[in-house]
């Protein structure tokens, strides 16, 4: 892509010749007053200018839509950020309504705020670790920690770009599209204005709305190109350049600051940059003349990141529109005239071919091959847009990619599809950090300080070193090798080492009577295959060496060192769509261990548990179902091999891990009602919950010396206050037991639990 500033000359003298033509014509046929003949001849060349603004944006529709009611066509367009992406498809030859249509059937909260894409995500990569209380990935560098380029992952956000104007990316040269079209950006290196004439018009939008922090900026040849408002957020000047002798310039108006909101340094901060792009408007508002049609949009309560609220932004366009009727009258052409115009001008973006063939490029550490076994769009086949866009959404969230860009090539009906994915330059050594804190009435308090390294694509099969660090009430230091044998990376090894050190707390008659201090030192080889994005199941041996000593209290648990070894088998199946307070989806996690003295154990022993967890939207609320059993088989099960159970993961009412026995089950359902959104877009809301539980336990650890088999039958309830938010999961709730218990609790962040499988794996 090639920014330049020049204007068009060339171009003007051509269409003022046909425009000549044009009339001289319909003189013969029609024999129009001359003085008519001669006004229509010398039209004003007239150039829509549309402002940047975020989500206030789409009132640039309402604006085109009266623009096409009063006949007046428009020569040359030049947008800034969202006025480059409503003028890009409006330069590409889509009418109005049908940008309407377009921008009010978008999916915000897919395309800005990422929800949705988990669906798409490798089932390995869902269940190797998440982060809680933020979602900040860093890069790690022989010069130390590297911050990505912007937070807010891009790739839905080009795809759209992509699929918007699909047809016009075969055009390189703006001057030639069906209306010539400009898109301003910012060069982060000199600061200056960056005026783009030439390349992918979807590049160009995506630079031009490159929001710095938010979105990663646009590298191109010498550039560094982020969001275009920063030097021009109203280019009235590019668009003379390019054509214009006339300009209508579409204004989005805020309501004046208010004093009393501009007291912190965060909301003074963020004046900054509102006063900063003021400043450009009016320098080129002041070089309108009378000829030139300004319009203003109020935008009242809409902010620049309201994108759900894009619908209420049109009316407010033509309403601003309607009120400059007088001024624009002066630019409309007959009935005829427009609609020979509007023919000439519009043109479909739907692509539909036959594939000569796909290739990737660019590629330095993924391995091609690895791609081609994902892809579901081959050579031979006949694609549509939405097709390549989905293709494009599937690969977008693999782990190693920032975006994913394609090209068609080659003859157009049976085109080369060129996969362009662009890995993320701040890897492949990656760094995650999250942190939890949980506290109750009952005297728990534990917190977690977690970071988790990740070297990628060690090999071309692509082996990923895996690291994590927890310090806390439970901490642990963990390493493994995950090697995929396949390209597909169906079937995989992961060889693990292990360190971990806990205190776990015993208790008799809801009280905390004792803690003890278990420690392991672990080594673990699984193998392993995925069943698509959602299935996995892996078979392995472990030797673990376990250390059980007194920490404080009475002495009722056996110390011990042991070695436990033998055979392991694990699957999960997951569907949600967020690990945390999923709105839908199905999560199955099956546990199963072994230890046998033929294999290294000091005793034999065997221990299966099983957890189910279902959401069912209902409308803005969730249905929230969970399953869950534990058991010894009918065995020995070491005391300090018990299920852990209590907390509000497990059994709300009792404290975290309260009830240590070597069997249960426990089923739940609880309704979450959303009662206030935090932000929308990101999927961040708060609830107010209310569940009921019941269920058994067997054998508590207390009871079990006494020889019996006891049983207990649990019930209970819980009321919440819970939710996504801007510093992560937050849950404060209370719960009782029919046991007399009751516990309550606040937790904030990663989720901190010991004991049944609700509280540990998938369900994390």
């Amino acid at each position: 892509m090639h920014p330049t500033t020049t204007g068009c000359t060339t171009l003007k003298f051509v269409l003022a010749a046909v425009t000549s033509l044009c009339v001289a014509g319909l003189a013969l046929a029609a024999e129009p007053d001359p003085a008519t003949a001669q006004a229509h001849a010398a039209r004003p060349r007239v150039g829509l200018v549309l402002a940047g603004g975020g989500a206030k944006g789409g009132a640039h529709v309402g604006v085109l839509k009266v623009l096409e009611e009063m006949h007046v066509p428009i020569d040359c367009i030049a947008g800034t950020s969202m006025g480059a992406l409503v003028g890009a498809g409006y330069a590409s030859g889509i009418p109005a309504d049908e940008l309407q249509k377009f921008i009010v059937g978008i999916n915000w909260k897919t395309v800005v705020g990422g929800q949705g894409r988990r669906d798409l995500e490798p089932v390995e990569q869902k269940r190797q670790g998440v982060t809680y209380s933020n979602q900040l990935e860093l890069g790690m560098r022989k010069s130390g920690i590297v911050l990505p380029g912007g937070i807010v992952n891009t790739s839905s956000i080009e795809d759209l770009l992509r699929s918007y104007v699909a047809g016009a990316r075969m055009q390189s040269d703006f001057d030639k599209l069906p209306i010539p079209y400009r898109a301003v950006a910012t060069d982060m290196v000199s600061g200056q204005m960056v005026v783009l004439a030439k390349g992918d018009i979807a590049t160009a939008m995506r630079a031009s709305m490159a929001i710095p922090g938010a979105f990663a900026p646009v590298m191109m040849d010498k550039y560094i190109l982020s969001d275009g408002g920063m030097v021009r957020n109203i280019p009235v000047d590019v668009a003379r350049n390019l054509c214009a002798d006339v300009v209508i310039v579409v204004n989005l108006v805020e309501p004046a600051a208010d004093p009393a909101k501009l007291q912190t340094a965060t909301q003074l901060m963020s004046r900054s940059t509102d006063v900063m792009i003021q400043a450009n408007e009016q320098l080129q508002l002041q070089t309108l003349t009378d000829k030139d049609v300004l319009i203003d949009v109020h935008m009242g309560d809409i902010g620049t990141a309201d994108f759900e609220r894009i619908p209420d932004t049109i009316p407010l366009g033509e309403e601003a529109a309607r009120e400059q009727t007088a001024a624009l009258a002066k630019y409309s052409v007959p009935t005829d005239e427009y609609l020979a115009w509007r023919r000439h001008v519009t043109s479909s973006q739907e692509i539909e071919a036959r594939l000569a063939g796909v290739r990737y490029e660019g590629l330095e550490r993924v391995n091609p091959s690895f791609l081609e076994q994902q892809a579901q769009v081959h050579a031979g086949d006949v694609v549509d847009t939405a097709q390549i866009s989905k293709e494009a959404q599937r690969m977008s969230v693999l782990q190693d990619f920032e975006s994913v860009e394609y090209r068609l090539e080659g003859d157009p009906k049976n085109p080369t599809l060129v996969w362009l994915p662009h890995e993320k330059r701040y890897g492949p050594d990656y760094l995650k950090i999250d942190l939890g804190m949980y506290a109750s009435a009952g005297g728990d308090v534990a917190f977690a300080i977690y970071g988790k390294h990740n070297r990628n694509w060690l090999n071309a099969l692509g082996a990923e070193w895996r690291n994590e660090v927890q310090l806390g009430g439970d901490s642990f230091i963990s390493t493994s090798l995950y090697q995929p044998l396949d390209a597909a990376h169906r079937f995989f090894v992961e060889p693990r080492f292990f360190w971990k050190s806990s205190v776990e707390d015993i208790f008799y008659d809801n009280d905390r009577i004792a803690s003890y201090r278990f420690g392991d030192t672990m080594g673990q080889v699984d193998f392993g295959a995925n069943f698509g994005n959602a299935a996995q199941a892996r078979l392995g041996y472990v030797y673990d060496r376990r250390r059980v000593v007194l920490d404080t209290g009475a002495r009722l648990l056996p110390e011990t060192n042991r070695n436990d070894a033998g055979i392991v088998l694990s699957g999960t199946y997951d569907t949600r769509d967020t690990p945390f307070n999923p709105t839908r989806g199905l999560a199955v996690a099956l546990e199963y261990m072994h230890s046998d003295d033929a294999l290294g154990a000091d005793e034999n022993w065997d221990r299966a548990e099983l957890g189910v967890g279902l959401a069912v939207p209902l409308r803005r609320d969730v249905l929230w179902l969970t399953l869950a059993g534990g058991s010894d088989l009918n065995g020995s099960l070491p005391v300090d091999r018990f299920f852990a159970l209590g907390g509000p993961g497990s059994f709300p009412g009792f404290e975290l891990g309260e009830k240590r026995v070597s069997g249960y089950w426990t089923a739940s359902t609880g309704y979450r009602w959303k009662f206030k959104d935090i932000m929308s877009i990101r999927g961040q809301a708060l609830y107010a919950g209310i569940s009921v539980h019941a269920g058994a336990t067997y054998n508590n650890s207390l009871e079990i010396f006494g020889g019996d088999d006891y049983r207990t039958d649990l019930y209970g309830g819980s009321i919440y206050l819970t939710g996504r938010t801007l510093v992560g999961p937050l849950t404060l709730g209370v719960g009782s037991t029919n046991t007399d218990s009751w516990s309550l609790w606040l937790a904030v962040g990663r989720p901190i639990g010991r004991g049944t499988i609700l509280e540990k794996g998938i369900f994390r």
